[in-house]
């Protein structure tokens, strides 16, 4: 359980979506390490708020002083040495502290996510990012977030994948697609191929109106 007014720290904050909604509950206070300088910059511009802390730095060798009875990772994990990374979490984390990471997956292979299963074939040739590949969003691995999380020493380890469906047109497609950092890191020719491909199977097999598949992957656990 958590205090009233938790001590909360946030590994990876990118551009503070997850930090403005933890603003807005009850705490005492939130420690924000994120490593790309203009990022932290652009989140101090945007939420100003007293019980708010920003430290430019890698996770692991962050200089931070616990205990802390929340600690939270929003889809940057990946990004991070478990062992190292969890290492540190637990040495920050009061006993009995929690920790929590999560992801959204937006392409789902195989699941019945019509959209994905056509566009999968066209990045076979295009270098993935640590967190995804082309049968498999890395967050959806629960026997290894699992067993990596006990492996780490905590306890009362949870995992739960959250399931929303909607439907996406064509240009929400192509900025979908477009925001990537695998599309965006192509060459310019290569990236619009790729992405006028992708708009023509939204037109000529969805009508334009295409089903897309969200998974949220979130995992908790317990410092001993």
């Amino acid at each position: 359980m958590l205090p009233g007014d938790p001590r909360v720290l946030e590994i990876g904050a990118g551009t503070g979506l997850v930090t403005e909604e933890l603003l807005s509950r009850r705490l005492a206070s939130l420690v924000v390490v994120e490593p790309a300088e203009e990022l932290v910059a652009f989140i101090r511009d945007r939420l100003r708020d007293d019980r708010l802390a920003l430290v430019t730095s890698g996770f692991v060798e962050a200089p931070l002083h616990g205990p802390f009875d929340l600690i939270v990772c929003a889809a940057a994990f990946h990004w991070l040495d478990p062992e190292a990374a969890l290492a540190r979490v637990r040495a920050l984390l009061r006993p009995g502290g929690i920790w929590a990471m999560w992801w959204n997956s937006y392409r789902n292979y195989g699941v019945g996510d019509p959209l994905a299963d056509a566009i999968t074939p066209l990045l076979e040739s295009i270098a993935l990012p640590p967190s995804d590949s082309l049968t498999g969003h890395y967050s959806l691995n629960a026997e290894l977030h699992t067993r990596t999380l006990s492996a780490a020493g905590f306890r009362n380890i949870r995992h739960q994948v959250f399931r929303r469906e909607r439907v996406l047109n064509r240009a929400e497609v192509r900025s979908l697609f477009d925001s990537y950092s695998y599309v965006r890191l192509l060459p310019p020719a290569q990236r619009e191929d790729l992405l006028d491909r992708i708009d023509a199977i939204v037109a000529d097999q969805f009508g334009g109106q295409a089903p897309n598949v969200v998974l949220t992957a979130y995992y908790s656990a317990q410092s001993a």
